[in-house]
């Protein structure tokens, strides 16, 4: 009896040419939006061929979402590890620290990519339901991260909602900043002032 199971060896290779089409998927995203993100687009920039992609992700939608979901895996991963370099390196300074490294994920090429797709799935009903359970996920992360560095003197329950103010203030400066059309570069940067209001937010005391 002839085994129809794949070969290690074609099983290697056919993960590494799914781990392609994701990667060139997110870089498509970024590079020109998600409407221009054809499969089309994605086969060149992987140097695949459209039955690759076929193969891997019958549906484009599909390979959007596994796209997205790779995006927050991996916003996850440098968050902690970049939470926690931080918070370790800056003891003193530790709740500007956190934001810092938050806001740089929010700011950063990889919650570009996840705007744009969010962004297009407003007017999308089949997207959105594709995505909607990636959101609280990513969402958990950032808490979770925030979390981790609670300070001692606060009760956890006003921290969380403390922390959750502060996410929702980022989030919203970081779309601003994403999407609102501009003639010419910003000349003042709003973080820092913001990273100070928040700051005062988060440290003062429990009420």
């Amino acid at each position: 009896m002839v085994s129809t199971a794949a070969a290690p060896g074609q099983r290697e290779r056919s993960d590494q040419m799914r781990a392609r089409l994701i990667d060139a998927t997110i870089t498509c995203i970024a590079a020109h939006g998600y409407p221009a993100t054809t499969t089309r687009r994605v086969a060149e920039t992987a140097e695949a061929s459209l039955g690759a992609i076929a193969h891997h992700f019958p549906v484009r939608l599909d390979l959007i979402v596994t796209a997205l979901d790779e995006v927050g895996r991996r916003m996850a991963v440098e968050l902690r590890a970049a939470a926690a370099e931080a918070v370790a390196t800056r003891p003193q300074d530790r709740t500007p620290a956190l934001l810092d490294v938050l806001w740089t994920a929010f700011t950063g090429n990889l919650f570009g990519v996840w705007v744009k797709v969010w962004i297009a799935a407003v007017d999308d009903p089949e997207l959105y339901a594709a995505l909607a359970p990636l959101e609280p996920a990513l969402s958990a992360v950032f808490a979770a991260i925030a979390d981790d560095v609670a300070p001692e003197h606060l009760p956890r329950a006003e921290w969380t909602r403390r922390i959750a103010v502060a996410l929702d203030a980022m989030r919203g400066l970081a779309l601003t900043l994403t999407i609102q059309p501009r003639p010419a570069p910003i000349r003042h940067d709003p973080w820092p002032t913001t990273r100070t209001e928040l700051t005062a937010l988060l440290d003062r005391p429990a009420t």
